[in-house]
Protein backbone atom coordinates (compact mmCIF):
# COMPACT_ATOMS: atom_id res chain seq x y z
CA UNK A 1 0.00 0.00 0.00
CA UNK A 2 2.81 2.41 0.89
CA UNK A 3 4.57 1.43 -2.32
CA UNK A 4 1.50 2.41 -4.43
CA UNK A 5 1.17 5.79 -2.72
CA UNK A 6 4.86 6.55 -3.32
CA UNK A 7 4.48 5.67 -7.01
CA UNK A 8 1.48 7.93 -7.42
CA UNK A 9 3.24 10.83 -5.72
CA UNK A 10 6.32 10.34 -7.93
CA UNK A 11 4.27 10.42 -11.13
CA UNK A 12 2.41 13.53 -9.94
CA UNK A 13 5.68 15.34 -9.16
CA UNK A 14 7.04 14.46 -12.59
CA UNK A 15 3.89 15.81 -14.28
CA UNK A 16 4.12 19.02 -12.31
CA UNK A 17 7.78 19.41 -13.28
CA UNK A 18 7.05 18.92 -16.98
CA UNK A 19 4.22 21.40 -16.87
CA UNK A 20 6.48 23.93 -15.21
CA UNK A 21 9.21 23.57 -17.84
CA UNK A 22 6.85 23.31 -20.84
CA UNK A 23 7.99 23.22 -24.52
CA UNK A 24 10.73 25.78 -25.22
CA UNK A 25 9.45 28.67 -27.42
CA UNK A 26 11.19 29.60 -30.69
CA UNK A 27 13.59 32.56 -30.28
CA UNK A 28 12.20 35.74 -31.88
CA UNK A 29 14.53 37.32 -34.38
CA UNK A 30 16.23 40.47 -33.11
CA UNK A 31 14.52 43.63 -34.25
CA UNK A 32 16.40 45.50 -36.99
CA UNK A 33 17.57 48.95 -35.99
CA UNK A 34 15.16 51.66 -37.12
CA UNK A 35 16.26 53.36 -40.32
CA UNK A 36 17.67 56.84 -39.64
CA UNK A 37 15.46 59.62 -41.00
CA UNK A 38 17.31 61.97 -43.32
CA UNK A 39 18.48 65.15 -41.58
CA UNK A 40 16.42 68.21 -42.33
CA UNK A 41 18.09 70.27 -45.02
CA UNK A 42 19.48 73.65 -43.97
CA UNK A 43 17.69 76.50 -45.77
CA UNK A 44 19.81 77.82 -48.61
CA UNK A 45 21.78 80.92 -47.67
CA UNK A 46 20.30 84.08 -49.16
CA UNK A 47 22.20 85.44 -52.09
CA UNK A 48 24.08 88.61 -51.09
CA UNK A 49 22.34 91.73 -52.34
CA UNK A 50 24.22 94.61 -53.90
CA UNK A 51 22.40 97.82 -54.78
CA UNK A 52 23.85 100.61 -56.90
CA UNK A 53 23.64 104.37 -56.41
CA UNK A 54 24.90 106.90 -58.97
CA UNK A 55 25.78 110.48 -58.02
CA UNK A 56 28.11 113.30 -59.06
CA UNK A 57 29.72 114.16 -55.72
CA UNK A 58 33.10 113.17 -57.15
CA UNK A 59 35.71 115.03 -55.05
CA UNK A 60 37.70 112.27 -53.32
CA UNK A 61 36.91 113.40 -49.77
CA UNK A 62 33.17 113.29 -50.53
CA UNK A 63 33.42 109.83 -52.09
CA UNK A 64 35.36 108.63 -49.04
CA UNK A 65 32.83 110.07 -46.59
CA UNK A 66 29.93 108.51 -48.47
CA UNK A 67 31.73 105.15 -48.52
CA UNK A 68 32.13 105.20 -44.75
CA UNK A 69 28.41 105.91 -44.48
CA UNK A 70 27.49 103.10 -46.90
CA UNK A 71 29.85 100.68 -45.13
CA UNK A 72 27.96 101.34 -41.92
CA UNK A 73 24.70 100.45 -43.66
CA UNK A 74 26.22 97.18 -44.88
CA UNK A 75 27.47 96.36 -41.38
CA UNK A 76 23.98 96.95 -39.97
CA UNK A 77 21.98 95.13 -42.66
CA UNK A 78 24.25 92.90 -44.73
CA UNK A 79 23.18 94.75 -47.89
CA UNK A 80 25.89 96.39 -49.98
CA UNK A 81 25.19 99.72 -51.64
CA UNK A 82 27.81 100.39 -54.30
CA UNK A 83 28.28 104.04 -55.19
CA UNK A 84 28.96 105.10 -58.78
CA UNK A 85 30.55 108.58 -58.69
CA UNK A 86 30.22 110.22 -62.11
CA UNK A 87 31.58 113.58 -63.24
CA UNK A 88 28.71 116.00 -63.70
CA UNK A 89 29.54 116.95 -67.33
CA UNK A 90 29.19 113.24 -68.20
CA UNK A 91 26.17 112.58 -66.01
CA UNK A 92 23.34 113.06 -68.48
CA UNK A 93 25.22 111.15 -71.17
CA UNK A 94 25.64 108.23 -68.78
CA UNK A 95 21.94 108.32 -67.91
CA UNK A 96 20.97 108.21 -71.58
CA UNK A 97 23.43 105.39 -72.28
CA UNK A 98 22.05 103.45 -69.30
CA UNK A 99 18.49 103.87 -70.55
CA UNK A 100 19.45 102.64 -74.02
CA UNK A 101 21.41 99.64 -72.73
CA UNK A 102 19.15 98.77 -69.80
CA UNK A 103 22.03 99.24 -67.36
CA UNK A 104 20.82 102.02 -65.10
CA UNK A 105 21.74 101.78 -61.40
CA UNK A 106 19.03 100.99 -58.87
CA UNK A 107 19.06 104.56 -57.59
CA UNK A 108 20.30 107.90 -58.91
CA UNK A 109 20.56 111.47 -57.73
CA UNK A 110 19.10 113.97 -60.15
CA UNK A 111 18.45 117.67 -60.61
CA UNK A 112 14.96 118.78 -61.64
CA UNK A 113 15.87 119.23 -65.34
CA UNK A 114 16.78 115.53 -65.53
CA UNK A 115 13.26 114.50 -64.52
CA UNK A 116 11.27 115.02 -67.76
CA UNK A 117 14.03 113.33 -69.73
CA UNK A 118 14.12 110.09 -67.74
CA UNK A 119 10.41 110.01 -66.91
CA UNK A 120 9.46 110.23 -70.59
CA UNK A 121 11.74 107.24 -71.25
CA UNK A 122 9.88 105.19 -68.63
CA UNK A 123 13.13 104.70 -66.75
CA UNK A 124 12.08 105.60 -63.20
CA UNK A 125 9.49 104.31 -60.77
CA UNK A 126 6.76 106.22 -58.93
CA UNK A 127 7.55 106.64 -55.24
CA UNK A 128 4.20 107.97 -54.01
CA UNK A 129 3.77 105.60 -51.08
CA UNK A 130 7.26 105.77 -49.60
CA UNK A 131 7.42 109.52 -50.22
CA UNK A 132 4.11 110.07 -48.42
CA UNK A 133 5.34 108.06 -45.42
CA UNK A 134 8.63 109.94 -45.26
CA UNK A 135 6.92 113.31 -45.73
CA UNK A 136 4.58 112.55 -42.84
CA UNK A 137 7.50 111.53 -40.62
CA UNK A 138 10.10 114.13 -41.53
CA UNK A 139 8.26 117.00 -43.33
CA UNK A 140 10.08 117.90 -46.52
CA UNK A 141 10.40 121.60 -47.28
CA UNK A 142 7.95 122.83 -49.91
CA UNK A 143 10.58 123.97 -52.44
CA UNK A 144 11.69 120.38 -53.04
CA UNK A 145 8.36 118.58 -53.19
CA UNK A 146 6.23 119.57 -56.19
CA UNK A 147 9.21 120.02 -58.48
CA UNK A 148 9.62 116.22 -58.63
CA UNK A 149 5.93 115.54 -59.23
CA UNK A 150 4.69 115.06 -62.79
CA UNK A 151 1.03 114.61 -63.61
CA UNK A 152 0.18 114.03 -59.96
CA UNK A 153 2.77 111.26 -59.60
CA UNK A 154 5.78 111.64 -57.30
CA UNK A 155 9.00 110.43 -58.92
CA UNK A 156 11.71 111.95 -56.73
CA UNK A 157 12.40 112.25 -53.01
CA UNK A 158 14.38 115.38 -52.06
CA UNK A 159 17.75 114.32 -50.64
CA UNK A 160 19.75 117.54 -50.18
CA UNK A 161 19.78 121.14 -51.29
CA UNK A 162 22.52 123.18 -52.97
CA UNK A 163 21.83 126.91 -52.95
CA UNK A 164 23.53 130.07 -54.26
CA UNK A 165 23.19 133.03 -51.91
CA UNK A 166 25.28 136.18 -52.13
CA UNK A 167 28.52 135.78 -50.17
CA UNK A 168 30.10 139.00 -49.01
CA UNK A 169 32.81 140.47 -46.78
CA UNK A 170 31.29 142.77 -44.15
CA UNK A 171 34.76 143.95 -43.15
CA UNK A 172 35.38 145.32 -46.65
CA UNK A 173 31.97 146.98 -46.74
CA UNK A 174 32.62 148.61 -43.38
CA UNK A 175 36.04 149.90 -44.47
CA UNK A 176 34.42 151.46 -47.55
CA UNK A 177 31.51 152.91 -45.55
CA UNK A 178 28.96 150.78 -47.41
CA UNK A 179 25.91 148.82 -46.32
CA UNK A 180 24.98 145.33 -47.49
CA UNK A 181 23.39 145.90 -50.92
CA UNK A 182 19.75 144.94 -51.33
CA UNK A 183 18.78 146.42 -54.70
CA UNK A 184 20.44 146.25 -58.11
CA UNK A 185 21.41 149.91 -57.92
CA UNK A 186 23.03 149.45 -54.52
CA UNK A 187 24.79 146.32 -55.71
CA UNK A 188 26.29 148.06 -58.75
CA UNK A 189 27.63 150.83 -56.52
CA UNK A 190 29.17 148.30 -54.11
CA UNK A 191 30.70 146.30 -56.95
CA UNK A 192 32.36 149.43 -58.31
CA UNK A 193 33.59 150.62 -54.93
CA UNK A 194 35.09 147.28 -53.85
CA UNK A 195 37.00 146.73 -57.08
CA UNK A 196 40.33 148.18 -56.01
CA UNK A 197 44.12 148.00 -56.02
CA UNK A 198 44.77 147.14 -52.38
CA UNK A 199 48.59 147.13 -52.44
CA UNK A 200 49.18 150.21 -54.60
CA UNK A 201 51.07 148.45 -57.41
CA UNK A 202 48.70 149.76 -60.06
CA UNK A 203 46.96 146.41 -60.58
CA UNK A 204 43.45 145.72 -59.33
CA UNK A 205 43.61 142.76 -56.95
CA UNK A 206 40.23 142.87 -55.20
CA UNK A 207 36.99 142.47 -57.09
CA UNK A 208 33.62 143.82 -56.08
CA UNK A 209 31.76 140.91 -57.69
CA UNK A 210 33.57 137.73 -58.73
CA UNK A 211 31.35 137.30 -61.75
CA UNK A 212 31.61 134.57 -64.39
CA UNK A 213 30.92 135.68 -67.97
CA UNK A 214 31.49 132.13 -69.05
CA UNK A 215 29.88 129.11 -70.67
CA UNK A 216 32.55 126.83 -69.20
CA UNK A 217 30.17 124.57 -67.29
CA UNK A 218 26.93 125.74 -65.76
CA UNK A 219 28.21 128.37 -63.31
CA UNK A 220 27.88 131.33 -65.66
CA UNK A 221 24.33 130.40 -66.64
CA UNK A 222 23.27 129.79 -63.04
CA UNK A 223 24.50 133.25 -62.09
CA UNK A 224 22.57 134.83 -64.98
CA UNK A 225 19.43 132.84 -64.11
CA UNK A 226 19.25 134.41 -60.66
CA UNK A 227 19.21 137.90 -62.19
CA UNK A 228 16.81 136.90 -64.99
CA UNK A 229 14.18 135.64 -62.53
CA UNK A 230 14.68 138.49 -60.06
CA UNK A 231 14.20 140.90 -62.94
CA UNK A 232 10.89 139.31 -63.96
CA UNK A 233 12.12 137.40 -67.00
CA UNK A 234 11.97 133.74 -68.00
CA UNK A 235 13.06 131.35 -70.72
CA UNK A 236 10.18 128.97 -71.41
CA UNK A 237 6.49 128.60 -70.61
CA UNK A 238 4.57 125.33 -70.84
CA UNK A 239 0.87 124.79 -71.45
CA UNK A 240 -0.62 121.32 -71.97
CA UNK A 241 2.86 119.99 -72.52
CA UNK A 242 3.66 122.47 -75.28
CA UNK A 243 6.72 124.70 -74.79
CA UNK A 244 6.80 128.36 -75.76
CA UNK A 245 10.04 130.34 -75.66
CA UNK A 246 9.53 133.70 -73.90
CA UNK A 247 13.15 134.77 -73.67
CA UNK A 248 13.02 137.83 -75.94
CA UNK A 249 11.31 140.17 -73.49
CA UNK A 250 11.83 143.73 -72.22
CA UNK A 251 12.58 142.28 -68.77
CA UNK A 252 15.44 140.17 -70.09
CA UNK A 253 16.82 143.02 -72.22
CA UNK A 254 16.97 145.17 -69.09
CA UNK A 255 18.60 142.37 -67.06
CA UNK A 256 21.33 141.77 -69.63
CA UNK A 257 22.03 145.48 -69.86
CA UNK A 258 22.54 145.53 -66.10
CA UNK A 259 24.76 142.42 -66.15
CA UNK A 260 26.94 144.02 -68.81
CA UNK A 261 27.57 146.91 -66.39
CA UNK A 262 28.52 144.50 -63.61
CA UNK A 263 30.91 142.70 -65.95
CA UNK A 264 33.11 145.80 -66.09
CA UNK A 265 34.26 144.91 -62.56
CA UNK A 266 34.75 141.16 -63.11
CA UNK A 267 38.10 139.48 -62.39
CA UNK A 268 40.56 138.58 -65.15
CA UNK A 269 39.74 135.28 -66.83
CA UNK A 270 36.01 135.79 -66.42
CA UNK A 271 35.42 134.51 -69.97
CA UNK A 272 36.47 131.01 -68.85
CA UNK A 273 35.53 131.13 -65.16
CA UNK A 274 33.98 128.08 -63.58
CA UNK A 275 33.16 126.83 -60.10
CA UNK A 276 36.75 125.80 -59.42
CA UNK A 277 38.48 129.02 -60.50
CA UNK A 278 36.00 131.18 -58.62
CA UNK A 279 36.36 129.08 -55.48
CA UNK A 280 40.09 129.81 -55.59
CA UNK A 281 39.33 133.54 -55.62
CA UNK A 282 37.11 133.14 -52.55
CA UNK A 283 39.80 131.19 -50.70
CA UNK A 284 42.34 133.88 -51.60
CA UNK A 285 40.12 136.64 -50.19
CA UNK A 286 39.78 138.37 -53.56
CA UNK A 287 35.98 138.66 -53.68
CA UNK A 288 34.05 141.50 -52.10
CA UNK A 289 30.88 139.70 -53.16
CA UNK A 290 30.15 136.54 -55.13
CA UNK A 291 27.17 134.30 -55.87
CA UNK A 292 28.26 130.86 -54.75
CA UNK A 293 27.54 127.79 -52.65
CA UNK A 294 29.24 126.88 -49.37
CA UNK A 295 31.57 124.31 -50.95
CA UNK A 296 34.71 126.34 -50.15
CA UNK A 297 34.14 126.68 -46.43
CA UNK A 298 35.52 123.39 -45.13
CA UNK A 299 38.92 123.75 -46.80
CA UNK A 300 39.22 127.45 -45.99
CA UNK A 301 38.36 126.80 -42.35
CA UNK A 302 41.14 124.22 -42.20
CA UNK A 303 43.75 126.42 -43.91
CA UNK A 304 42.79 129.99 -43.01
CA UNK A 305 40.09 130.10 -40.34
CA UNK A 306 40.54 133.85 -39.85
CA UNK A 307 39.60 134.54 -43.47
CA UNK A 308 36.74 132.00 -43.36
CA UNK A 309 35.29 133.87 -40.37
CA UNK A 310 35.12 137.10 -42.38
CA UNK A 311 32.52 135.84 -44.84
CA UNK A 312 28.76 136.20 -44.52
CA UNK A 313 25.82 135.15 -46.68
CA UNK A 314 22.58 136.90 -47.58
CA UNK A 315 20.04 137.31 -50.39
CA UNK A 316 21.12 138.12 -53.90
CA UNK A 317 20.01 141.67 -54.76
CA UNK A 318 16.95 142.32 -56.90
CA UNK A 319 15.51 145.37 -58.69
CA UNK A 320 13.10 147.57 -56.79
CA UNK A 321 10.25 146.35 -58.99
CA UNK A 322 11.50 142.75 -59.02
CA UNK A 323 11.32 139.67 -56.82
CA UNK A 324 13.62 137.95 -54.35
CA UNK A 325 14.46 134.73 -56.25
CA UNK A 326 17.55 132.54 -56.08
CA UNK A 327 19.32 129.88 -58.05
CA UNK A 328 19.60 126.47 -56.47
CA UNK A 329 18.56 122.84 -56.58
CA UNK A 330 16.72 120.57 -54.21
CA UNK A 331 18.36 117.41 -55.52
CA UNK A 332 16.39 114.18 -55.42
CA UNK A 333 16.80 110.45 -55.13
CA UNK A 334 14.98 108.42 -57.79
CA UNK A 335 14.49 104.68 -58.15
CA UNK A 336 14.99 103.32 -61.64
CA UNK A 337 13.33 100.30 -63.22
CA UNK A 338 16.45 98.33 -62.28
CA UNK A 339 15.30 98.56 -58.65
CA UNK A 340 12.39 96.23 -59.49
CA UNK A 341 14.85 93.32 -59.03
CA UNK A 342 15.29 94.14 -55.31
CA UNK A 343 12.35 96.36 -54.37
CA UNK A 344 12.30 95.52 -50.65
CA UNK A 345 16.02 96.11 -50.22
CA UNK A 346 15.89 99.41 -52.10
CA UNK A 347 12.97 100.65 -50.03
CA UNK A 348 14.68 99.57 -46.80
CA UNK A 349 17.78 101.56 -47.72
CA UNK A 350 15.73 104.64 -48.59
CA UNK A 351 13.88 104.52 -45.29
CA UNK A 352 17.18 104.11 -43.40
CA UNK A 353 18.72 107.02 -45.30
CA UNK A 354 16.08 109.49 -44.15
CA UNK A 355 16.34 108.75 -40.45
CA UNK A 356 17.70 112.11 -39.23
CA UNK A 357 20.97 110.80 -37.78
CA UNK A 358 21.73 108.85 -40.96
CA UNK A 359 20.66 111.70 -43.20
CA UNK A 360 22.80 114.16 -41.26
CA UNK A 361 25.86 111.95 -41.65
CA UNK A 362 25.36 111.83 -45.41
CA UNK A 363 25.17 115.65 -45.58
CA UNK A 364 28.54 115.86 -43.83
CA UNK A 365 30.21 114.51 -46.97
CA UNK A 366 30.62 118.26 -47.63
CA UNK A 367 29.67 120.44 -44.65
CA UNK A 368 28.13 123.82 -45.48
CA UNK A 369 27.34 122.68 -49.04
CA UNK A 370 24.80 119.86 -48.78
CA UNK A 371 21.79 121.35 -47.01
CA UNK A 372 18.90 119.55 -45.25
CA UNK A 373 15.65 119.33 -47.21
CA UNK A 374 13.39 118.18 -44.38
CA UNK A 375 12.44 119.72 -41.08
CA UNK A 376 13.35 116.70 -38.95
CA UNK A 377 16.99 116.63 -40.11
CA UNK A 378 17.34 120.41 -40.14
CA UNK A 379 16.24 120.61 -36.52
CA UNK A 380 17.93 117.46 -35.27
CA UNK A 381 20.63 117.39 -32.62
CA UNK A 382 22.50 115.00 -34.91
CA UNK A 383 22.85 117.63 -37.65
CA UNK A 384 23.87 120.48 -35.37
CA UNK A 385 26.29 118.33 -33.38
CA UNK A 386 28.81 118.33 -36.23
CA UNK A 387 31.61 120.83 -35.56
CA UNK A 388 31.35 122.74 -38.86
CA UNK A 389 27.61 123.21 -38.42
CA UNK A 390 28.16 124.52 -34.91
CA UNK A 391 30.95 126.88 -35.89
CA UNK A 392 29.27 128.30 -39.00
CA UNK A 393 25.66 127.98 -37.98
CA UNK A 394 24.87 131.45 -39.31
CA UNK A 395 26.04 130.51 -42.82
CA UNK A 396 24.23 127.17 -42.78
CA UNK A 397 20.97 128.75 -41.63
CA UNK A 398 21.25 131.54 -44.20
CA UNK A 399 21.66 129.05 -47.03
CA UNK A 400 18.65 127.12 -45.79
CA UNK A 401 16.58 130.31 -45.73
CA UNK A 402 17.66 131.32 -49.24
CA UNK A 403 16.77 127.82 -50.42
CA UNK A 404 13.10 128.53 -49.82
CA UNK A 405 13.08 131.16 -52.62
CA UNK A 406 14.76 129.17 -55.37
CA UNK A 407 13.49 128.59 -58.90
CA UNK A 408 14.80 126.24 -61.58
CA UNK A 409 15.04 126.78 -65.33
CA UNK A 410 12.07 125.08 -67.00
CA UNK A 411 10.14 124.68 -63.73
CA UNK A 412 8.66 128.12 -63.15
CA UNK A 413 5.07 127.21 -64.03
CA UNK A 414 2.59 124.47 -63.24
CA UNK A 415 4.17 122.10 -65.77
CA UNK A 416 7.83 121.25 -66.26
CA UNK A 417 9.35 121.95 -69.65
CA UNK A 418 9.87 118.67 -71.56
CA UNK A 419 13.20 120.03 -72.83
CA UNK A 420 14.29 121.53 -69.49
CA UNK A 421 17.51 119.51 -69.45
CA UNK A 422 18.48 120.47 -72.99
CA UNK A 423 17.62 124.12 -72.32
CA UNK A 424 19.72 124.23 -69.18
CA UNK A 425 22.75 122.35 -70.47
CA UNK A 426 22.98 124.53 -73.59
CA UNK A 427 24.35 127.29 -71.30
CA UNK A 428 22.63 129.81 -73.56
CA UNK A 429 22.01 132.17 -70.66
CA UNK A 430 25.76 132.67 -70.29
CA UNK A 431 26.40 132.73 -74.04
CA UNK A 432 23.99 135.64 -74.45
CA UNK A 433 25.98 137.67 -71.93
CA UNK A 434 29.18 136.77 -73.76
CA UNK A 435 27.67 138.12 -76.97
CA UNK A 436 27.30 141.50 -75.27
CA UNK A 437 30.55 141.65 -73.29
CA UNK A 438 32.94 140.09 -75.82
CA UNK A 439 31.24 140.34 -79.21
CA UNK A 440 29.82 143.84 -78.90
CA UNK A 441 26.14 143.04 -79.48
CA UNK A 442 23.55 145.26 -77.83
CA UNK A 443 21.35 143.67 -75.14
CA UNK A 444 18.44 143.71 -77.61
CA UNK A 445 20.48 141.92 -80.29
CA UNK A 446 21.93 139.39 -77.87
CA UNK A 447 18.58 138.50 -76.32
CA UNK A 448 17.05 138.06 -79.80
CA UNK A 449 19.99 135.77 -80.64
CA UNK A 450 19.34 133.77 -77.46
CA UNK A 451 15.65 133.42 -78.32
CA UNK A 452 16.59 131.72 -81.59
CA UNK A 453 18.98 129.36 -79.81
CA UNK A 454 16.16 128.22 -77.54
CA UNK A 455 13.73 127.87 -80.43
CA UNK A 456 16.21 125.60 -82.16
CA UNK A 457 16.48 123.45 -79.01
CA UNK A 458 12.76 122.81 -78.59
CA UNK A 459 12.25 122.18 -82.31
CA UNK A 460 14.71 119.28 -82.41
Amino acid sequence: MKHRIFLILSLLAAAILLAACGTPTAEEPAAEPAAEEPAAEEPAAAEPVTLTLMHWETPPHRVEALQIWLDRYEAETGVTVEQIPTNFPDYQTKILAGIAAGTLPDMMLINPPHLPLIQSAGAILPVDEVFADLHEQYEFFEAGVDIYNMGGVQYGIPIYGVYWPMIYRPDLLEEAGLDVPRTWDEFLAVTSELTTDTDGDGVVDQYGFCMPVSANGNYGSQMVWSFVRSGGGDVVNVSDGVESIVFNSPENVRTYGYLAQLAEFAPPGTDNADWGSTELLIKAGKCGTVMFTGSWLGELDANDPDLAAKYRMTDMPWPEDGTNIHTGYPRALVMTTTAESNPDEVEAFVRWLYEPANHAEMLMAEPALLMPVDKATAESDAFWSYPMNKKYRNLVEEQARVGQTLQVIGFTGAEPAPNASQIETSFTLAKVLQQIVFEGLSPEEAVAWGEQQYLDIISQ
